[in-house]
């Protein structure tokens, strides 16, 4: 009866007794004869129905969901049957409402109708609760935290029902504090290990691209500039020395008497 073309089909199938196509329990369909889209259908999900395919009429394209955006605007419109196991999740609740299609996709995928997680707070709403938030009216996107809230693997059940601006959430997702005091160091600290971070930083970079070699050319220089005042030091003291010399051994000699 909810053949959509009776008449007309590629092959039709006659249901002998003992089939077990597809695994599929076939007694209750005995002496039928099907279509080869009936035929498939009941050989893959064991069923003959499918209001899950058929389009509602207008009058039923309507969400039942309360909490739907735009119940009456939707591509397309499911009639949710009873054993319905689409997406792993139990669907029982649901059997027998029509759900629009982002509806439809959101308890698939979720196993939920519900959407407060994801909708947009309203204006009245955009400021973030935290008391030691600098800029608690500004931000591209605040969040409200659910009690069952576990991303980051924080614990977000003693800020629930709270907002956050990005900035907050993001240090609370991070961290699981909301304080940014323990990140500040007194100037001091900060300036002296900042001085010796650098100063290492530098001799690694130094070490790791030859500069151990540049650093032991220096000092070779150094050792090398420093033997050359020596000996240039050396060399001014013998020339003095020879000078000193060379005076006292030009001195006119003393006429001294011959004694016979």
């Amino acid at each position: 009866e909810g053949c959509l073309s009776p008449d007309v089909s590629s092959k039709f199938h006659f249901i002998e007794k003992g089939r077990a196509a597809g695994g599929k329990d076939w007694s209750s369909l005995v002496g039928y004869i099907l279509c080869k889209s009936c035929h498939s259908r009941f050989e893959r999900s064991g069923t003959l129905q499918r209001l899950q395919n058929r389009p509602l009429p207008p009058e039923a394209r309507h969400c039942s969901y309360d909490g739907c955006d735009k119940p009456d605007k939707s591509s397309k419109f499911y009639m949710i049957e009873a054993g319905k196991t689409a997406g792993g999740q139990d669907w029982s609740e649901l059997s027998g409402r029509v759900l629009c299609q982002a509806c439809y996709k959101r308890f698939k995928l979720g196993g939920s109708l519900e959407r407060s997680r994801t909708k947009p707070l309203a204006a009245a709403a955009r400021r973030c609760t935290y008391s030691g938030c600098l800029r608690p009216d500004h931000g591209t996107k605040f969040y409200r935290i659910d009690k069952d809230k576990k991303a980051g693997g924080q614990d977000w059940s003693h800020i629930a029902g709270n907002v956050l601006c990005r900035a907050c959430y993001c240090q609370y997702n991070r961290g699981g504090t909301l304080e940014r005091v323990l990140e500040r160091q007194p100037p001091s600290m900060s300036t002296s290990s900042d001085a010796i971070s650098s100063d290492e930083a530098a001799w690694q970079r130094g070490a790791g691209h030859g500069g151990g070699s540049k650093r032991k050319a220096k000092m070779q220089k150094e050792e090398e500039e420093e033997v050359a005042g020596l000996n240039s030091l050396v060399r001014v003291a013998c020339a003095q020395l020879h000078m000193s010399d060379a005076s006292q051994s030009k001195k006119p000699r003393t006429n001294r008497a011959k004694f016979s």
